[in-house]
């Protein structure tokens, strides 16, 4: 036994480590580098998360993975899910010569196919009015017969044309299999409730007694989350990493269903009266394109067939959102028995009664017209922050009979988060000056994300505490307070990790 030990100890041990390199102190740019190094063979690197930052973003230009290591050194990527601050980066690490495996699930592929090169088209975009604003500056300063400084040209971190190279790389990962990756390391997915394909990720590393397994919960959502069946438990890990966006906040809990009628029924009373000039009111509502506005039809659609609400007109003006929702069709298979019973008797969970795509342009262009009843139009983006929902808000801000329901996270510095925190009576959009008189409600009741005691409700299916646990996606103050609440409420180990900062796992 003596000579055993001792041999045991001669032998190299493999080796973990863990570098933080995004959504640390922010809910922004999921970024996780891994380095596995077993007792005998080749070092295994990849990431968990190829997220784009979005909250500051000359981060993605900067060197984002550790010294000494190129795209071209990552043997391969997992994905958690669509959203592009977890997806987004990886055109651009294809772009530097990333040309490994891609793993993650097959709606999830299916919503990046357009979401990267919607993407793509923004990165462009920015640049060419960079570029722009640059032009102008030197055609005056040549006016006025000025030398100007010689400004380089803003390059997009990546463009359309950049986007198809990485979907060749994709590799489907289902719920509940386990899959042998590498050689040692070993993958699993379980559903995270969050929206169509997201997933919770359990990866062992190493074999026998020195496997260690590392679950990354991803974003997770709520209890009886509409469409999507629950989030599953996960029973062991030696480490986890989670998100951390409702930290120190715990959701309204009341019937959403309700509340929707509330706001609808009351807007529909406003937007009968009709105004001289202007017609009719109308209903406009705001949605992220995936998972949030396919919700909100749902709901719409339910409230409707029950009598509950009028049966209004309901528009969906994005293309974005238009492809999600064909997406979500595909993939009824994985939403919970509610509505997937609704598409196995052949009708659409996603249509109320008198329902449009818009899918012309004819077809949106009617819609800045003036009312001749009242009508909904969903669009995106969620927080007024682009897209063609900003022109639809731009008809019917001024208006006193329109209303405004915003119904999901409002990033500081959108026009949706200064209509509902800061209650202003004029706003500008498309650089035009706006008085604000359509009523603005706001609905916390859909949002994607668990809260710190529905988290932490989760975490305690765990059958033996984890070494350490980790928290990221989360900004300073839910961090902190979040740490306070596991440690209280399980004795846990937690960290909050510093970007760049490295673990020895």
């Amino acid at each position: 036994m003596k000579r055993e030990r001792q041999k045991r100890l001669a032998s190299p041990s493999q080796r973990i480590k863990m570098h933080i390199l995004g959504s640390a102190g922010d809910v922004s740019g999921s970024l996780f580098y891994f380095e596995y190094s077993p007792p005998e063979g080749k070092v295994i690197r990849f990431l968990l998360e190829c997220g784009l930052h979005q909250e500051h973003e000359e981060i993605n230009r900067q060197k984002r993975l550790p010294k000494g290591v190129e795209a071209k050194d990552i043997n391969f990527v997992i994905i958690s899910h669509a959203h592009i601050d977890h997806s987004g980066w990886l055109p651009a690490l294809v772009k530097e010569g990333f040309r490994g495996a891609v793993y993650t699930h097959p709606a999830t592929k299916d919503l990046l196919d357009f979401l990267l090169l919607d993407s793509g088209r923004l990165q462009e975009g920015a640049a060419d009015r960079v570029n722009r604003f640059i032009a102008r500056r030197q055609k005056k300063a040549q006016s006025q017969g000025k030398k100007s400084r010689r400004i380089p040209l803003s390059v997009p971190l990546y463009t359309p044309e950049d986007v198809p190279l990485c979907f060749p790389l994709f590799k489907s990962i289902n719920y509940n299999q386990l899959y042998n990756i590498a050689d040692g390391i070993q993958l699993r997915f379980t559903e995270a409730s969050h929206i169509l394909g997201a997933a919770v990720v359990t990866i062992t590393l190493g074999k026998g007694d020195e496997a260690k397994t590392v679950c990354f919960t991803g974003n997770v959502g709520r209890p009886n989350t509409p469409l999507l069946k629950e989030l599953t438990p996960v029973k062991h890990a030696d480490y986890v990493i989670t998100e951390s966006t409702y930290g120190n906040k715990l959701h309204q809990k009341r019937d959403r269903l309700a509340v929707l009628a509330d706001v609808v029924n009351k807007a529909y009373a406003r937007a009968k009266q009709k105004e001289r000039g202007t017609g009719c009111g109308v209903i406009v509502i705001p949605a992220f394109a995936v998972g949030r506005v396919q919700t909100v039809l749902y709901d719409l659609r339910t409230l409707m067939l029950a009598g509950r609400i009028p049966n209004i007109a309901t528009f969906l003006d994005s293309r974005m959102a238009i492809a999600a929702t064909d997406v979500h069709r595909k993939w009824a298979s994985l939403m919970n028995d509610e509505a997937r019973q609704i598409f196995e008797q052949g009708q659409d969970a996603f249509s109320p009664p008198r329902y449009l795509e818009c899918k012309t342009s004819d077809q949106t262009n009617r819609l800045y017209e003036n009312a001749s009843e009242p009508v909904i139009i969903v669009g995106s983006s969620g927080m007024a922050a682009g897209g063609k929902i900003l022109k639809h808000l731009e008809k019917r801000l001024p208006q006193k009979n329109s209303t405004v329901v915003f119904v999901g996270y409002q990033g500081t510095g959108a026009l949706g988060y200064d209509l509902v925190n800061k209650k202003p009576k004029q706003v500008r959009v498309h650089g035009n000056v706006l008085p604000v008189r359509a009523t603005i409600e706001y609905m916390s009741d859909y949002s994607g994300h668990a809260d710190y005691e529905e988290i932490i409700a989760w975490m305690r299916h765990f059958e033996g505490k984890p070494r350490k646990t980790f928290l990221v996606h989360g900004d300073g103050g839910a961090l902190e307070e979040f740490k306070g609440h596991i440690e209280k409420a399980l004795g846990w180990s937690v960290v909050v990790p510093q970007r760049r900062q490295c673990f020895e796992l």
